[in-house]
């Protein structure tokens, strides 16, 4: 609100004047800094932040010269000394390079001209306590490559001249009235194109089993969560182009769900978690760590290997050594780290809550998007970083491609993450994964798989798996910070003890044709103490596997003893843990985790410790088989 007040004092700039008081700016002033306007104020001294700064814009250029993204508006704000004495005007501004110049809100040449409002009023202390206008000025999105140069000016309706930045009329002041005379101080900034910002949608889900655990109920359809992956190695800092809260995560309906604030620092390869709080029910999942009891030796990851698994002889029939030993087909090193696994004492206590959270609900196969912007009049596809939804989704600005398959809407624990391998879930395809991170072609029917703890058949495809929500204290992807390969490296890690085969039938662990165990060693190679430590399950034959494929689920082991066949010596393999919420009563599939549970806080893993130990899986069907792992640690 603009102040009806004058002091009868002034300062250094003013020249009081009644025959010219309501005619003629006394001063105009503007500065490109992101400085407050309403400083100091009387008496305190202080500043009126609600009268804005002189430029609103980040200064993108890290280095001398102001640059902002496009499609960002430039805004800004100066003062007039003192109040009434204008009431007119405006920004004069060119694109082409030349100077800009107008009178009385006319362009002259190539310059274009921005009405400026009048928005604030302070006391200055400076200048005698006298009111001063602040005024709003805008200049409109440019092209990248733009350079644009402004000059502003303001006079008095009733009569008088033009003052312009920075000038004034009073005595003693540098007075510049004609800006065809270059007297004028011209502003310049470069409009530069917007770094791509390397956020996805990583995973989610639009409806679950409720935190009430009672299905169908109420809760059900709010069971939700949507996870985003920086995909990339370096920290992505959230700063909205257009100056409003940050990233926003919409639905098709137009209306944000969630959104991250500026400032947020998303690491490389790290998450961001908004979920629907009410009726989220994976809130207990593991994320960070939390100081326990165990062992602060090493692991990590193996060869990768296809085998097929022998199945055990009739029952009374006589048994052989070929019923225990795999016959493995090498493949070629891929990018991701084999099994693997760690102990049994689980020691992750701080969980997947939401960094974020909602009640509105989103519709079930509905799309879902991210922006980089808070500001629903800016959810346009220049602004859009990622979107997936499903074909039964009209908008495109909220899905890639013809979307994923819509499915029936089960109260299901079920998720739909990016493919991890490469593989686009498929239980068949054999040989080395030939990604480890999230796939992102633009298609979301090739990039997303589905997965439930029933391997059910909803319409997206089916197979075994788990959902695994990330939020920002989870452990990273760290393959390339844990070499891995054979405990026991004097005998193939095809055989006893790397692999040891259990024809011991244990059809309530999900274990009918017994069980096999595969050994790794993992070596910390991040130069730090490494506090958390899990596995995530990237490729797998599972459930629904067709003959001649093996059918294995991932279950949680204990510390084994067994004799190390290069020194003779006991050697102990630590268990890993398969990590719930959500209950996996099948086994472990696609997309679950096993903890490494000695690995805390209180005994972490040393830089160049290694870390023996084994992924035990349950065998439902012989066949050949696959098992390729991610590594997530901390830090």
């Amino acid at each position: 609100m603009r102040k009806l007040l004058l002091s009868a004092a002034a300062g250094a700039l003013v020249c009081l004047l009644s025959a010219t008081a309501t005619a003629t700016a006394n001063f105009v002033y503007h500065e490109q800094t992101a400085n407050f306007v309403a400083t100091p104020t009387c008496p305190s001294g202080g500043t009126d932040a609600a009268c804005g700064r002189y430029v609103e814009n980040t200064d993108r250029s890290g280095a001398a010269g102001f640059q902002i993204y496009s499609p960002e508006t430039y805004s800004l704000h100066f003062k007039v000394e003192f109040q009434f004495f204008t009431n007119q005007a405006r920004v004069y501004y060119t694109t082409d390079g030349s100077n800009p110049s107008g009178s009385f809100g006319t362009p002259f040449g190539t310059t274009q001209v921005a009405t400026a409002n009048y928005t604030c009023t302070y006391s200055d202390q400076t200048q005698g306590c006298q009111v001063v206008d602040v005024l709003t000025g805008a200049i409109p999105p440019q092209a990248a490559g733009t350079t644009v140069r402004y000059i502003l000016g303001a006079w008095h309706s009733g009569g008088g001249p033009e003052v312009f930045t920075n000038s004034g009329t009073c005595s003693g002041c540098f007075s510049c009235t004609d800006s065809t005379t270059g007297c004028a101080t011209t502003f310049q900034y470069n409009v530069v194109a917007a770094p791509a910002t390397p956020l996805i949608i990583s995973e989610f889900r639009l409806r679950g089993p409720g935190a009430d655990g009672v299905v169908p109920s109420g809760d059900d359809a709010l069971d939700e969560y949507v996870e985003i992956y920086n995909d990339s190695d370096s920290d992505v800092t959230v700063n909205a182009f257009d100056g409003s809260a940050g990233f926003a995560v919409a639905a098709s309906d137009g209306v944000a769900r969630f959104t991250i604030p500026n400032g947020t620092v998303i690491p490389a390869r790290g998450h961001y978690l908004g979920v629907n709080s009410g009726g989220y029910s994976l809130a207990g999942y593991p994320a960070s760590t939390q100081p326990a009891a165990g062992d602060a030796a090493g692991a990590r990851g193996a060869p990768k290997t296809s085998a097929r698994l022998a199945a055990p002889p009739a029952r009374g029939g006589k048994q052989t050594a070929r019923v225990n030993v795999l016959r493995v087909e090498k493949r070629p090193a891929g990018p991701s780290k084999a099994a693997d696994a760690g102990d049994a004492t689980p020691g992750p206590s701080a969980s997947a809550t939401g960094d974020a959270t909602y009640v509105t609900d989103i519709a079930d196969n509905a799309g879902v998007a991210l922006f980089n912007t808070a500001n629903a009049a800016n959810f346009t596809p220049g602004n859009r970083l990622d979107a997936v939804g499903s074909t039964s989704e009209a908008n495109t600005l909220y899905k890639e491609g013809a979307g994923y398959p819509a499915v029936v809407p089960f109260s299901i624990d079920h998720a739909f993450y990016r493919d991890l391998c490469g593989k686009s879930g498929s239980i068949t395809t054999l040989g080395p994964c030939t990604r480890s991170t999230p796939k992102d072609t633009g298609d979301n029917a090739a990039d997303f798989v589905f997965v439930d703890t029933n391997g059910t058949s909803a319409g997206a495809g089916q197979r075994l798996g788990a959902p695994g929500p990330e939020n920002s204290t989870s452990p990273i992807q760290r393959n390339a910070q844990f070499p891995g390969g054979s405990v026991f490296p004097c005998v193939s890690s095809s055989s006893p003890p790397n692999r040891a085969r259990d024809l011991t039938s244990d059809p309530a662990n999900n274990s009918t044709f017994g069980t096999l165990a595969i050994r790794i060693r993992v070596t910390n190679a991040t130069g730090a103490n490494v506090t958390r430590l899990r596995f995530r399950v990237m490729d797998l034959t599972t459930f629904p596997a067709p003959a001649g494929f093996a059918d294995l689920r991932a279950r949680t082991s204990s510390a084994t003893l067994v004799s190390d066949p290069c020194t003779g010596l006991p050697a102990t393999i630590l268990g890993t843990t398969l990590e719930q919420p959500p209950a996996q009563p099948n086994g472990g599939g696609f997309n679950s985790s096993l903890s490494a549970g000695t690995v805390t806080l209180a005994t972490p893993l040393a830089p160049g410790a290694n870390y023996d130990f084994q992924i035990l899986l349950g065998i439902q069907q012989t066949g050949r088989f696959k098992i390729y792992v991610n590594v997530e640690a901390l830090p």
